[in-house]
């Protein structure tokens, strides 16, 4: 722990911050979108590509329902997501929804529809998938195949030994492109990034709470580590936000709540 992280932590939330008569009046609209910085991110060399395709999406349970019925599940059992799972997860978390020409809407919002967010996946138990480092091409909505290993124990271990994130069918990391929020919103960002951390998250609980699975967020895991694993600066860009989704028995909360 950071001896002085107290007023690390301070200082950040005053350099955020805003009062009336800190900012030029319409400074935000003056942004010229055509020199932002690009808003997909592509890895040419990986090692294979699953094209994903539009989820078939089942029946949905009612929304006030399933609101009311949300839970953290994370007695994971060692059965496999369907890569159609995957896909609705994923979709409710990134997907494209409308082209507006310039830039698209996913079915999360971005400050600016700018969105930062990337999404690497610890995948360990799909069906038809082979264990390993992904990450989404939203664009050409597909997976791209960084590492191909078992990532379990690797998980494991980022995450200072949780037991869900080695047993999870799938562990997601988000990670943030700075730049592309801070190049219009400055200093403002880096709130806008974590909020928009959370928007995606909550998507991923409330879509996979709909599927009938396990799902609990992790904030605690070894930064330094996961952006190395991950190919990523940890400055410029950086790990934000994790969680683990898997098979549970859903025969009442608490018994699916916690692996025994």
């Amino acid at each position: 722990m950071h001896p002085d992280w107290q007023k690390i932590c301070n200082d950040y939330l005053q350099a955020t911050s805003y009062a009336i008569g800190d900012l030029e009046e319409g400074w935000a609209a003056k942004f010229d979108f055509s020199k932002r910085v690009p808003t997909y991110l592509r890895y040419p060399e990986a090692k294979l590509r699953i094209p994903l395709g539009k989820p078939d999406f089942p029946a949905s349970p009612d929304m006030w329902e399933l609101v009311q019925n949300r839970r953290v599940r994370r007695n994971f059992l060692n059965q496999p997501l369907t890569l159609n799972e995957l896909n609705i997860l994923l979709w409710g978390t990134q997907g494209i929804t409308a082209d507006m020409g310039d830039y698209q809407l996913r079915t999360t919002s971005s400050a600016g529809a700018l969105y930062p967010i990337e999404t690497y996946l610890f995948i360990n138990n799909v069906e038809g998938v082979e264990k390993g480092l992904y990450h989404l091409d939203v664009e050409e909505w597909c997976l791209e195949g960084l590492k191909l290993e078992d990532v379990s124990e690797i998980a494991y271990l980022f995450t200072e030994k949780q037991e869900m994130a080695r047993r999870a069918a799938v562990n997601f990391v988000w990670t943030a492109v700075v730049e592309r929020t801070r190049q219009k919103y400055k200093e403002r960002a880096y709130r806008y990034i974590l909020w928009e951390a959370g928007y995606v998250a909550q998507n991923l609980h409330v879509a996979a709470n709909g599927l009938g699975l396990g799902v609990c967020s992790i904030g605690h895991w070894f930064d330094k580590e996961m952006n190395e694993y991950l190919g990523i600066d940890g400055s410029e860009h950086l790990s934000v936000q994790m969680a683990s989704v898997g098979k549970v028995e859903g025969i009442d909360w608490l018994h699916d709540r916690r692996p025994s």
